[in-house]
């Protein structure tokens, strides 16, 4: 089943008034929350950074050894302090050892120290880090100043984490808002673990899929951007949705499936191309605010017809999309903060007929 005419300039406006405000929301404040350095932490650290380890890289580096040794919890607040990430280590060790023909594991930062080369790399590599950040402390690192380089690097050494997690997370919330409706959906272990393996139909790959593979009426594709990707992400995010369709076509199934784009973020405002592609393209989008939709789709799917609770103000924009799909409206307003039997969606709440 293809999408209605589409209206490019209304859904841009859609798009802009239902954006996500992901500052506000709570899976992005987890990452930003920051735990203090305990004291045994605090004293680890500073004694490596004490003067005589400063002035003399090769004292340093043994005596990180011996801390990661002791406990290796010690090398990522050591990456964090002098803004590295888990990610940098990696590749900069990496460059070394396929130049130098060494072998050295790098799976993790931990697993660089796993080995006697590994070690000493790793932590001759950390001991320029260091002196590169305290030299000019010259020795006189306390507790509070430690904590305050704690808090400050914090964003940046997580950034690598919140990007592949904010990735995934719009697929987690659809599969648990299809989980909870009691519709079919795969794969089933997205509502668990939503960096799982994708859904691949004939040669593309579809982060969530309705009912079945086997039966996949229902094709979602999300992209979530809360920073500036530039014009290359931007655009790469409109071919796969014309690339889907396209195969779609090829298999003659277009006619019985619903493509749905789920695209948000501010990150598009910054180089629009890309949007407006997906939004021109897709059969239909929805938004973290707006993410009832994917259910309402789903469940015209297998012959179900849900009602959906959203702001009376919001009823006139909606009005086509629910009639389309044998949803019926219902004002937010009257159910109270949490109506027994509706499960919550973005904005509003929804209720499936089991």
């Amino acid at each position: 089943m293809t999408g209605p005419a589409v209206n490019p300039t209304d859904r841009r406006k859609e798009f802009d008034d239902f954006v996500w405000n992901h500052a506000s929301d709570a899976f992005q404040a987890k990452f930003d929350k920051c735990a203090a350095l305990t004291e045994p932490e605090a004293a680890v650290l500073i004694s490596l950074l004490r003067a005589e380890n400063l002035d003399d890289a090769s004292r340093l580096s043994s005596s990180i050894r011996a801390a990661v040794k002791a406990d290796a919890s010690v090398l990522r607040r050591l990456l964090q302090i002098v803004g590295l990430t888990r990610n940098k280590i990696i590749q900069d060790i990496k460059a070394f050892v396929r130049v130098n023909g060494q072998e050295v594991s790098l799976s993790s930062p931990e697993a660089i120290f796993n080995s006697a080369i590994g070690s000493q790399l790793g932590s001759e590599y950390l001991a320029q880090q260091i002196i590169r950040v305290f030299a000019h402390a010259k020795g006189q690192v306390t507790p509070g100043m430690l904590e305050t380089l704690n808090q400050a690097t914090w964003p940046g050494y997580i950034r690598q984490e919140r990007a592949k997690r904010m990735g995934h997370e719009a697929e987690y919330r659809l599969a648990c808002l299809l989980r909870d409706c009691g519709l079919m959906f795969s794969p089933e272990e997205k509502a668990e673990n939503p960096l799982c393996s994708d859904i691949i139909i004939d040669g593309m790959s579809y982060d969530l899929v309705s009912p079945s593979a086997a039966d996949a009426r229902l094709r979602i594709v999300a992209t979530v951007h809360t920073a500036n990707i530039g014009q290359y992400g931007e655009s790469k995010d409109d071919l796969e949705i014309r690339k889907a369709i396209a195969a779609m076509e090829a298999a003659g199934d277009r006619s019985q499936v619903t493509l749905l784009a789920f695209i948000d973020g501010v990150g598009f405002e910054s180089n629009t191309a890309g949007l407006t592609g997906v939004l021109s393209n897709a059969d239909e989008f929805c938004q973290f605010r707006t993410i009832w939709k994917a259910a309402v789709i789903a469940a015209s799917k297998v012959g179900k017809r849900p009602q959906v609770a959203i702001p009376a103000t919001h009823h006139a924009r909606f009005k086509a999309f629910c009639d389309r799909y044998g949803a019926s409206l219902v004002d937010r307003a009257t159910l109270g903060d949490a109506p027994t039997g509706w499960i919550e969606a973005g904005d509003g709440f929804i209720r499936v007929q089991r």
